[in-house]
């Protein structure tokens, strides 16, 4: 029975020790791979780092078929050099970021010196040395730019068909292969190499061109909606600054006329003048304030931290109760005694549940505004209800949007807009009953905060 259980135990710590090399091997691979080869690298840099691993990998097995077919010393070991300098260019570009100047040293080092002298160590044209000729040549194309690009693979053409020419004519300076088999190996190595160097450099060509071309498409969808709000809101705002602006004309011209006759009775009348053009002049800035908050909620929308909506909501209702009393109003709050907590701007909902209760008190006069409070389920569901004169049933499926007012000229059209986006910023919803001559019922849901959602 003792060994039996020793046995198992020793069983599981060998299960286990594997699992966690097995976890630190995967882990370490997609460090390489989030390393040389993550999105956040340009093009060009993850194709060198492409190119330079296969490289060394090439050169290195080019080496071991060298020594097994005995082709030669100064082939084995100009794969070698060709390998090292692979995987030197590949640590030092990654170090110091000067891929240009390691694209030079590749192209010059290794493409015009390295290959010609493995061309005339390893059969010539008769091996599988021109396939690697096209693999430079496509990899001066895709790693250098503009007239430099071009100039130097013309060179490097112009290179190749020169050797291939002098190892014609002068075939002695070719070290040949000594069988069929050795040929058709080199070849064979030659070719599956090159095309599965190429083949990854057009994969990873193409899949960054489907990326580009996605993110491209969704930019595009996504200007036009902005422009589209963008004209809307233009619209909305000129709309309401042509009426306010109009009426503040029409009556400092009827001030400034009155003035000017110098009438004794019409004092009175200048005043209203006066009072109507300050009243709107008011409506203009609160149309402005509201303009100035809109745009400013994405600049703190990331700004969020875990916060007790109770909290925030005696704390509005403590700053609006003077202001609704003014109007002999009775703001009685439902709050549940356990904390909300939500994730959110604490700035943004001070501001969703100023305007709702400005709105509340706006439409209000000696009735009560109920603010509530609860959890329901894995939601916050805050209710403020008023018992005003309501909402016109036309209006009332239009009241989230932009400028839509309900012409009292008490507000900007701007207020139930920004408070619908705020919910919507935090994740949650707003829905508005109304019944006119009756009262309005605001409800707003967030959703409630816990800690292991949030840490998964």
């Amino acid at each position: 029975m003792w060994r039996h259980q020793e046995g198992m135990l020793i069983f599981s710590v060998f299960c286990k020790i594997n699992f966690t090399i097995g976890e630190n091997m995967k882990n370490r691979l997609r460090q390489i791979i989030g390393t040389y080869f993550g999105p956040n690298l340009d093009f060009r840099v993850r194709l060198f780092n492409v190119l330079a691993m296969g490289g060394t990998v090439i050169s290195l097995g080019m080496a071991l078929v060298g020594i097994a077919t005995q082709v030669g010393l100064w082939n084995v070991v100009v794969n070698f050099i060709s390998a090292a300098l692979s995987f030197l260019l590949l640590c030092y570009s990654k170090r110091t970021g000067r891929y240009q100047l390691c694209y030079m040293i590749t192209i010059i080092a290794i493409f015009m010196v390295l290959f010609p002298i493995m061309f005339f160590t390893a059969g010539g044209y008769h091996s599988g040395m021109p396939s690697f000729f096209v693999f430079a040549v496509a990899f001066t194309i895709l790693m250098l730019e503009g007239k430099k690009a071009i100039a130097m693979s013309i060179f490097e053409i112009l290179l190749y068909l020169v050797i291939c020419i002098i190892a014609f004519r002068y075939p002695q300076l070719v070290n040949v292969w000594d069988t069929e088999q050795d040929l058709l190996t080199d070849i064979i190595v030659g070719f599956v190499s090159v095309s599965a160097v190429l083949g990854t450099m057009l994969y990873v060509h193409f899949k960054l061109y489907n990326q580009q071309q996605k993110q491209l498409a969704e930019q595009n969808i996504l200007l036009g909606q902005i422009n589209r709000m963008k004209t809307e809101l233009f619209g909305n705002i000129s709309h309401e600054l042509k009426t306010p602006l109009t009426v503040i004309s029409v009556h400092t011209q009827r001030a400034q006329a009155l003035l000017e006759l110098g009438r004794e009775g019409d004092l009175e009348k200048i005043r209203e003048s006066h009072t109507l053009a300050q009243e709107e002049v008011m409506r203009l800035s609160r149309l402005v304030d509201s303009t100035l908050r809109l745009a400013s909620l994405q600049e703190v929308g990331g700004q969020k931290a875990v916060l007790d909506i109770c909290n925030i909501l005696r704390t509005t209702a403590e700053a609006y109760h003077s202001l609704l009393e003014k109007k002999g109003n009775v703001l009685t709050l439902s709050l549940s005694e356990s904390p909300l907590m939500v994730l959110g701007n604490s700035d943004q909902l001070v501001q969703l549940i100023s305007n709702l209760l400005s709105n509340a008190g706006a439409h209000t006069e000696q009735g009560e505004i109920h603010v509530r409070a609860e959890q329901r389920g894995e939601t916050v569901v805050i209710t403020i209800v008023d018992k005003g004169i309501g909402i016109a049933s036309e209006l009332l499926s239009q009241v989230f949007e932009r400028g839509v007012t309900d012409g009292s000229g008490s507000g900007s059209g701007l207020g139930l807009s920004i408070g619908r986006q705020i919910a919507h910023d935090h994740g949650g919803e707003i829905e508005i009953d109304s019944i006119e001559g009756k009262g309005t019922t605001v409800t707003v849901t967030l959703p409630i905060y816990r800690e292991e959602v949030a840490y998964a």
